[in-house]
């Protein structure tokens, strides 16, 4: 039974030791938009011809209570962003395999006390 929790830390460990740095993580949402500046004989804004300008990059973030904030990314940003958002995603899954461990662990030191 002591070696199951031994097995249950250890495996704990090992997820610590995947999670990516903290200071380095950001939620949210990384999104491309055309917009279009409707000045007159503007070629990229014509209308039925013309696409926009862009893409612009937008970083949307939920802060809850219904408040979303959205961000312009400058384009020389958008690797950056995009690793962020992916190390916070890392995070999130990183966390959900811990709490499942730690779960196991509370189950296995319980039946241990039986």
């Amino acid at each position: 039974m002591k070696d199951r929790a031994a097995q249950l830390i250890a495996s704990r460990e090992k997820f610590v030791q995947q999670m990516p740095d903290p200071g380095a993580i950001l939620p949210g949402s990384l999104l491309s938009r055309m917009v279009r500046c409707n000045k007159p004989g503007c070629r990229f804004c014509e209308k039925g011809k013309g696409k926009g300008h862009g893409p612009i990059w937008i970083l949307s973030v939920s802060l809850g209570d219904r408040q979303v904030r959205q961000v312009p990314i400058p384009g020389e940003m958008k690797k950056e962003v995009e690793e962020s958002l992916r190390a916070f995603a890392q995070m999130q899954k990183v966390l959900k395999q811990i709490a499942r461990v730690n779960l196991d662990l509370l189950k296995e030191r319980k039946r241990q006390r039986q």
